[in-house]
């Protein structure tokens, strides 16, 4: 089966399955902007997950969620961990809990952050793992992470779509009860990274009271349309950052948050132009900007005042105004767009005067770096499927 056929069977499948997506808030115009899509773009290990529903999709070998069932939460497929800094071991979040239970290993002196992986992500999968050994290593952040990975596992992308909602009912009833166990919500921050930004955003249409802050890595863009509830807006917390890395590829282009950064434009990152797959390697290499935000670098993370959009090329339409820090440290209550020009990859060890990094983030031949693992994650998840030729 050729690349190009499974890009026509995907376009014909979706088509067939109108009725269904009619039923989980999708439109036919989302649809038809995921059909030029696929035709448009350059195709990437991710795009090639995507796509490999044309060939061997079966709905019924995903694991799909009735977004309007109230009686599904706890799901058995969502998790969230506990990690403090100094504890090692992490501490999975029962269905029920005990009136003590924040007292257990959780520091209350502490910020809180609630770290949500995208597409084919899990609790220690890379690249959202490499944020949480930050916010651990450090040692200001009590860190959550949730785990749906069962329901937005490759190559079942539509599925992870449509379980977004109620992924984010499960969630939200998960705050609502730590908040009712001491979790002080203003100092609670969600992070998430592509559909994991969404799902920060979609917890507020199931909350009672309001969300703090949010910060979306580079939200996701295929198949979400922009008009619907259910993806990540300005609405969803008291303040909403987002930070584009690749801009109208897999990630949003618009205007997102309360603030809206776009690094080197926004859209293409230029140490991932010579990566099998710049598109994706732009789109995870946020988790390292972020990453090194929390060490609070002005330095290399001050961004400058630029036009509503991430630009169409490296060039920045400047406008007067104050510079803004980015990331994590990002002032709550800042409002506009900003673009952040860096050359160097964020958060290698060797790019920083201190030596603070993850070598992870880090472009260097002798070590696969971290999208370079999740490329290969995917295809051999993908070949073990649908490959019928042999390894060349």
């Amino acid at each position: 089966m050729s690349r190009k056929n499974l890009k026509n069977l995907l376009i014909i499948f979706f088509w067939m399955s109108i009725d269904f997506w009619g039923e989980n808030n999708f439109s036919v115009s989302a649809l038809t902007e995921f059909e030029r899509s696929l035709t448009r773009l350059a195709r990437g290990p991710l795009q090639d997950a995507i796509e490999s529903g044309g060939a061997d999709y079966n709905k019924e070998n995903c694991t799909w969620r009735r977004g309007d069932d109230k009686d599904a939460c706890p799901d058995p497929d969502v998790h969230v961990y506990l990690y403090t800094p100094g504890n090692e071991s992490k501490r999975k979040l029962m269905e029920k809990f005990k009136g003590d239970w924040l007292q257990m290993n959780y520091q209350p002196t502490l910020e809180n952050i609630i770290l949500i992986h995208g597409y084919a992500g899990g609790d220690d999968i890379l690249p959202m793992s490499i944020l949480r050994d930050a916010y651990l290593r450090n040692g200001s952040y009590n860190v959550f992470v949730v785990d749906w990975g069962a329901l937005s596992a490759a190559p079942c992308y539509p599925a992870a779509i449509s379980n977004l909602q109620p992924v984010a009912r499960c969630l939200a009833q998960t705050l609502t009860t730590l908040r009712h166990l001491g979790l002080p919500i203003l100092r609670t921050t969600c992070v998430g990274h592509s559909l994991g930004a969404h799902l920060c955003g979609m917890m507020a249409n199931f909350l009672l009271f309001r969300m703090h802050k949010i910060i979306g890595l580079d939200p996701a863009r295929p198949l979400v349309h922009p008009r619907l509830v259910n993806r990540l807006d300005s609405g969803d917390a008291d303040f909403v950052e987002v930070i584009h890395t690749n801009a109208g590829y897999y990630g949003e282009i618009g205007r997102v948050g309360h603030v809206d950064f776009c690094v080197n434009g926004g859209k293409v990152q230029p140490f991932c132009q010579k990566d099998p797959n710049e598109q994706l390697c732009s789109h995870v290499w946020v988790v390292c900007y972020m990453a090194e935000s929390i060490f609070g670098n002005s330095k290399n993370m001050t961004a400058e005042p630029c036009s509503r959009r991430c630009p169409a090329g490296p060039r920045i339409n400047s406008r007067p105004g104050e510079r803004l820090l980015m990331g994590q440290h990002t002032p709550v209550g800042s409002w506009g767009s900003f673009c952040l020009q860096r050359t160097n990859p964020p958060f290698c060890p060797a790019f920083n005067p201190d030596g603070v990094g993850d070598q992870r983030c880090c472009l260097s031949r002798g070590l696969l770096t971290f999208p370079e693992k999740l490329f290969f994650y995917l295809e051999n998840l993908i070949c073990s499927v649908m490959c019928n030729e042999p390894n060349e």
